[in-house]
């Protein structure tokens, strides 16, 4: 079985799936969303990488503007690392693979 990465967006939505199901998550997402997010993954985000959580009220939404890259501008080292690539076309079963950015992982806190 091949392994993937997470994008952004999936990262993301595994933390929109999760958090309105476990008050536990919810709570640990709010006091600390970095620390919980590379929990979740058993891997650490890069030192460079800060990571905000909003929440929502009935009266209040935030819409997510995502990066984009000016076409033409190169890529800082920092960038270039997150997408330098491994050992060519090889593959890793996850039991080979360290780190959580190889499958998905549903967050159980045991509520």
């Amino acid at each position: 079985m091949a392994t993937k990465e997470l994008t952004r967006c999936e990262i993301e939505e595994i933390v929109i799936k999760n958090a309105p199901k476990y008050r536990k998550y919810r709570r640990m997402l709010l006091e600390n969303p970095k620390q919980t997010i590379e929990m979740q993954l058993n891997n650490k985000l890069p030192e460079n990488v800060i990571v905000e959580l909003i929440q929502e009220s009935p009266n209040r939404i935030f819409v997510r503007l995502p990066y984009i890259v000016d076409q033409g501008s190169e890529l800082s080292d920092e960038d270039l690392e997150q997408i330098a690539g491994g050992k060519g076309g090889d593959t890793y079963p996850c039991n080979e693979k360290s780190g959580g950015f190889n499958t998905r992982n549903e967050y159980n806190v045991g509520l």
